[in-house]
């Protein structure tokens, strides 16, 4: 590592969903050198680091064993992270590793403190914090815009892919073409497979739009039917059980809630990821990850601020975005600030603003999400036992 420049090796670098997004951000880093690229198929890998012009590898373990190699960035299904991670830090490697970080608070905990014995930085991926609009939302409440906050209430609408990435895709979903965030044991979430890839993203948000306070008691509703978040079997047809609806209380009374909405985009007003934040003087509306109005309706701001009979945008952002039909930029600019502060506070000695410690709060919260709707009681995060798993041994 030199003062201006970080070597950074991508692990998953062949993947079809968050890869692309972490190669486009780490292109545009200017502190960030793409060393090497790792992936267990030799002839993908060696293609992909051929144009980029960047090392191959097939072994992560050769990847750690390379002096050059700086940091390693994971994109890598979640059962793998605990481990990999842990490889690094003893390695003497830096760590940005998506989320969810791990499949227990165990190997949440054994993660965060091998970086802490070996001197190395441990950032957990999650980009929604980072997302302009969010980050600008977070601004409005801290200046007072709305008040005191009382209550969040996110909503995920039905996606609208744009054709380009439907066809990056070979015309699968992001649910089939990353096969993780649908099997019980490689996302980790036993009948809930595809919650261990939402929920942090959701619990995050909230979190950081409440200001940092801790999630107190969850309480998640669970129903049959046939939605994109179901585990999918090896012939593409819907089984088992999707969480539709969640609600939660943060430390100082803040409430907060969660739903999916799985209709076509014709029978909605609005699509994507949705955050209403109601306050003691107003309100705001903020959209997130391919958020906007559902085809033929005007497209509105990216955060709008309700106050005193009065409405003003906070935030237009209505840029292009890569893979949603949307009216604010997402994806890949999300991913590239989250990569670019990861980056800039390895070279600065700085700590990161999304740590090891915040991706454990939001694992706790997804654990305990998936306790609740088995269980059909409230759960409290706090009583989710380290070594829960919410997976079994005949589900592997």
């Amino acid at each position: 590592m030199t003062p201006d420049h970080l070597n950074v090796a991508l692990i998953g670098a062949t993947g079809k969903v968050a890869a692309p997004a972490h190669l486009n951000g780490l292109a545009a880093i200017p502190g960030a050198h793409l060393y090497a690229v790792c992936d267990i198929d030799a002839t993908t890998i060696d293609l992909l680091a051929d144009r980029l012009g960047a090392k191959a590898f097939t072994s992560f373990e050769e990847v750690l064993a390379d002096p050059a190699v700086d940091a390693v960035d994971l994109v890598t299904p979640p059962y793998l992270h605990s481990g990999q991670t842990m490889a690094a830090a003893r390695a003497g490697k830096h760590v940005y590793c998506e989320k969810p970080m791990a499949q227990s608070l165990e190997q949440a905990n054994a993660m965060i403190l091998f970086h802490e014995q070996f001197g190395t930085t441990l950032m957990v991926g999650e980009s929604y914090v980072f997302h302009h609009p969010i980050v600008a939302a977070r601004a409005a409440i801290e200046n007072g815009d709305i008040g005191d906050v009382l209550h969040i209430r996110e909503t995920k609408g039905p996606w609208m892919m744009r054709r380009e990435e439907t066809s990056r895709l070979d015309g699968l979903s992001h649910e089939a073409s990353a096969p993780w965030r649908v099997d019980p044991a490689l996302s980790g979430g036993g009948r809930f497979p595809w919650i261990m890839d939402q929920a942090p993203h959701f619990f995050a948000t909230a979190r950081y739009l409440a200001s940092g306070t801790e999630v107190t008691a969850i309480t998640a509703h669970s129903q049959t039917g046939t939605t994109a978040s179901e585990q999918v079997s090896e012939t593409g047809a819907p089984t088992g059980q999707a969480i539709t609806s969640v609600a939660w209380s943060f430390e100082g009374g803040i409430d907060s809630a969660w739903n999916q909405v799985e209709s076509s985009q014709e029978a909605v007003s609005e699509v994507g990821f949705v955050t209403t934040v109601h306050g003691t003087k107003g309100t705001l509306v903020v959209y997130g990850e391919g958020g906007g109005a559902a085809p033929g309706m005007r497209q509105p701001p990216a955060v709008v601020l309700y106050r005193d009979g009065h409405t003003r945008v906070i935030d237009r952002e209505n840029t292009t975005d890569r893979v949603w039909i949307s009216n604010n930029n997402y994806y890949d600019s999300s991913h590239q600030a989250a990569l670019q502060h990861w980056v800039d506070s390895i070279l600065t000695g700085n700590p990161v603003r999304y740590s090891g410690e915040d991706g454990r709060s939001e694992l706790a919260a997804t654990l305990a999400t998936i306790m609740s709707a088995d269980e059909q009681r409230t759960i409290a995060p706090a009583d989710v036992p380290a070594e829960w798993k919410a997976y079994h041994a005949s589900e592997r």
